[in-house]
């Protein structure tokens, strides 16, 4: 399966070169422009960002702007040096090597499962940062023993898009891992005020200036209910009012966040936790979309390792496909990107539930992240 996603990528690769359009990545590119030309505060300026972006990608209709923090731009800066469509190869490829890699750090016997993910192939086809946030996701857990404070300051570079670093407080505190947390909080701090100097005070002040336009976008849709794949959104598609599908998401992530709290509390195995934080994590946020589904990739890990039903691994694995091809088919009656995540939430804790009431079980993970 890892073949075919590889094939499906460098086609999609091939038909962007002949004909580019607007991937997500000509968002990043388009900002690179601003940064390497010394404008960095018009990447935030969304109308001569849509008019740089429209000189290189054809558009059907909507905008791309830029939503990261200005730290983000030195990450793209170099991409920006060549031509769109070959800097969305080089970023993709660049990205997929770097998960891969974190991902083999925590679990080096399933790297063939973090190449075989089905959103591995959404995330390098339109050039978004999955990889990225995935690989300091993954790696951040791959080192939380044996390097606590450095874990913490790669998970604390999920500043960068914080709706993936939500549950990491409730793992952390119920964990009471304090070094963790202060690498967390020092790099979050340093993602934050390195961008302020690095590119001055008039380029922070126009990413906060455009905070409330992603807000709208996800308690309204703005970008259309099928993109996004929360809790909130499956309610908000089926016809369910703002603030019951508000109060239905909370009611979600809060028995998410209990779930992840009860299992960090305990002397469980290492595998045990890093499965629910990532199952919960896509619980967490109303505003999440199929590549973020990258860091669900720990939960995989377990129940896999845990010998569940392979019925049951086949059908969590294929859901993942069904919301790519909602992604990209339009709306369906009912938006199924939240199910994986609650399902998988569902069978870690019920995995981990069997095997504390067994008794103590050997578990990969602990031993993996000693390596």
């Amino acid at each position: 399966m890892a073949a075919l996603i590889l094939l499906m990528i460098l086609a999609e690769f091939g038909w962007n070169v002949a004909q580019p359009t607007s991937r997500d990545f000509v968002s990043f590119w388009g900002a690179s422009q601003f940064a390497l030309s010394g404008h960095p505060s018009l990447a935030y300026d969304n109308a001569a960002l849509h008019a740089l972006q429209l000189r290189v990608a054809a558009f059907n209709g909507g905008e791309m702007p830029f939503p990261y923090a200005p730290f983000f731009l030195l990450l793209v800066m170099p991409f920006g040096l060549l031509p769109f469509p070959i800097a969305l190869i080089a970023w993709s490829l660049i990205g997929y090597v770097i998960y891969l890699f974190s991902a083999s750090r925590l679990h080096p016997g399933l790297a063939w499962a973090a190449a075989a993910f089905p959103p591995v192939y959404a995330t390098a086809a339109i050039g978004q940062n999955g990889f990225i946030t995935a690989a300091l996701f993954l790696g951040g857990l791959a080192l939380l023993d044996r390097r606590p404070w450095i874990a913490g300051m790669l998970l604390g570079c999920l500043i960068l898009k914080p709706q993936l670093a939500l549950m990491l407080p409730v793992a952390m505190l119920a964990a009471r891992r304090w070094q963790v947390i202060g690498g967390a909080m020092f790099s979050s701090v340093i993602v934050i005020a390195a961008g302020f100097l690095i590119f001055g005070p008039s380029a922070t002040s126009a990413w906060l200036d455009q905070m409330p336009l992603y807000a709208r976008i996800a308690r309204d849709g703005l970008v259309g209910w099928h993109k996004l794949i929360s809790a909130y959104v499956a309610a908000r598609q089926i016809g369910v009012p703002e603030a019951v599908a508000f109060v239905f998401h909370f009611a979600v992530a809060l028995a998410a966040a209990l779930a992840v709290w009860r299992i960090w509390r305990t002397e469980t195995g290492a595998d045990a936790k890093f499965a629910i934080l990532s199952a919960a994590t896509l619980l967490a946020s109303p505003y999440l979309y199929v590549y973020d589904m990258l860091v669900l990739l720990p939960a995989f890990a377990y129940l896999i390792e845990r010998r569940t039903p392979v019925l049951l691994i086949a059908l969590s694995w294929l859901l993942p496909i069904a919301t790519v091809i909602q992604v990209s088919s339009g709306a369906w009656p009912v938006n199924v990107g939240a199910l994986p995540a609650v399902i998988l939430t569902l069978l870690v804790w019920l995995t981990w539930s069997r095997s504390t009431a067994e008794g103590p079980q050997p578990t990969g993970a602990t031993t993996m992240v000693g390596n």
